[in-house]
């Protein structure tokens, strides 16, 4: 499920050191960037409907900017950052580059979700991070990993342009993410949840292609040359847990971490707890 969904109501209060800006990618495409907290720096890029501002990103925002420098973007096309044509996987990782470049000095990354798949990408077209959290990109294991299968972002793209966006909503939801359908129908029965899941449902396909095609990407992984965790939930379907387990075995010397009482959304305080574990900085208590 959308992890906007699992938020509860309202959102976390900004600090004081909350710094909103715009970044300019390589092709001229202006993205939204939010910085709070400081400390080392981290950029995170969350799931598929999980902007810089959304409750759910807020909410990890709030874990960790007390000791970290924590910087958000809107990815291309999405929130209040701009959208060029042609869109593509390399224009995604060029827009990570310019919003790393953009913070200055040593930088990590946290992906979840979609984001996971991002990061991954970025790490292995050489955008400088030092190292990266990876929580449960929803990959498929059991998938040929040399398939490049797009045939379903297609099908996405083809419901989007017959004005089908509640159809693409509920596809990628169900497929992608495996949320159950009596899930999906009570998202329709939340107006304002409905309206935010289909005003993205024109980028979704694009979120299926930085996925590979939902097959794990072993030639992208096997590029990767920095530490890389790689976390999953024993809350959550099976299948992520073998997917993250798949791509923990792609990613030269990369680890995998099972986290008790977890499923695909994370908490903020156990993010923090890898980050803090994972990046070097070290747990009080």
């Amino acid at each position: 499920m959308p992890a906007d969904q699992h938020a509860p109501p309202g959102q976390p209060q900004r600090d004081p050191g909350h710094l909103d800006r715009t970044v300019v990618s390589a092709d001229g495409t202006a993205l939204a960037v939010a910085e709070s907290g400081s400390g080392p720096a981290l950029v995170l890029v969350g799931g598929a409907w999980d902007h810089h501002g959304s409750p759910a990103t807020d909410r990890i925002v709030a874990a960790l900017r007390d000791r970290y420098r924590v910087v958000t973007y809107d990815r291309r096309g999405r929130g209040a950052s701009g959208d060029t044509a042609p869109w593509s996987v390399e224009r995604e990782v060029e827009d990570l580059a310019a919003v790393a470049a953009s913070v200055g000095g040593p930088v990590d990354a946290v992906g979840w979700c979609v984001g996971a798949g991002v990061v991954l990408r970025g790490l292995a077209a050489g955008v400088p991070f030092g190292r990266a959290v990876l929580w449960e990109p929803p990959y498929r294991a059991s998938v040929d990993p040399q398939g490049d299968d797009v045939l379903f972002a297609d099908f996405l793209d083809g419901h989007v342009a017959a004005g089908r966006r509640a159809q693409a909503v509920r596809a990628f939801l169900s497929r992608v993410l495996g949320v159950p359908i009596p899930h999906i129908t009570a998202a329709r029965l939340k107006p304002g949840l409905w309206r935010s899941l289909l005003a993205d449902a024109h980028v979704l396909s694009r979120d299926v292609r930085v996925l590979n095609g939902l097959s794990v990407p072993e030639r992208v992984a096997a590029s990767v040359g920095v530490p890389v965790l790689v976390a999953s939930g024993d809350g959550g379907p099976e299948w992520m847990r073998q997917a993250s387990v798949a791509l923990a075995e792609a990613v030269p010397g990369s680890r995998h971490l099972v986290v008790p009482g977890q499923g695909h959304v994370p908490e903020p305080g156990v993010l923090r707890h890898l980050v803090d574990r994972f990046v070097g900085m070290p747990t009080e208590g």
